[in-house]
Parts: structure tokens; C-alpha cells; sequence
């Protein structure tokens, strides 16, 4: 048997049951309902179905995509990392803001009382 049939079963009876209790919790089924049951019990056939026939694995040589070859013509580096005396600031950084706090000047007046 190929896949991964006990992955399959364990995923679809939670998958059941927590469908269930969703549906209980949006009052779409009544507690009393036999569909509680029964969704866990049809999540397992289901995920045991998907686990057999899904195409889940690595799969056989001639799927596999072939592996990526490095051109000849390209540079062996970018040409910034070649530099190592770049500098890396940042030039359109504001400038610093100036504290906007009241205080007195010499050449204001004192407020009048």
C-alpha cells in the first residue's frame, strides 16, 4: 500500500471531530445530534481514501525536477560584495528635531500677571 495511510486516518478523524465540534459551536447541529458521531467516522474513511490514493512522497526519478547548473558566463560575486570598503549609511535620513519645549529666551519678556 503506498502513502501514508496511518498519517491519513489520524488526520482525518481530527479533522472529523473537530469539524463537529466547529459546527456544534456555531449551533449549525444540536449536541444531541448523531452527526457528532458520525463526521469523525467519516473523516477517517475519508483521510485513509486521500492517504492511499494521494500522490504524497518523493515521488519517482523522471518527476523530480532537474537540478539548477550555474551559468559559465555569470560573475562568480555581485560586484558590490567585491568592495569591501562600501559604505552602507543611509543618506536621505531626516535630520534630528529640536526639542519643542517653552523655555525663556533673555530677549522675551516675562509673561504679564
Amino acid at each position: 500500500m503506498k502513502g501514508r495511510p496511518f498519517l491519513g486516518v489520524i488526520s482525518g478523524f481530527f479533522f472529523g471531530l473537530f469539524g463537529g465540534i466547529t459546527l456544534f459551536l456555531f449551533g449549525v447541529i444540536p449536541l444531541d445530534s448523531h452527526l457528532l458521531w458520525i463526521l469523525p467516522i467519516v473523516g477517517i474513511v475519508l483521510g485513509l481514501l486521500m492517504a492511499t490514493w494521494a500522490p504524497f512522497g518523493s515521488g519517482s526519478k523522471s518527476q523530480q525536477a532537474p537540478a539548477a547548473t550555474a551559468s559559465p558566463t555569470a560573475p562568480a560575486t555581485p560586484p558590490a560584495a567585491a568592495s569591501p570598503d562600501t559604505d552602507d549609511t543611509v543618506a536621505d535620513e531626516d535630520p534630528p528635531v529640536e526639542s519643542t519645549t517653552n523655555t525663556p529666551d533673555s530677549t522675551e519678556e516675562p509673561p504679564a500677571q
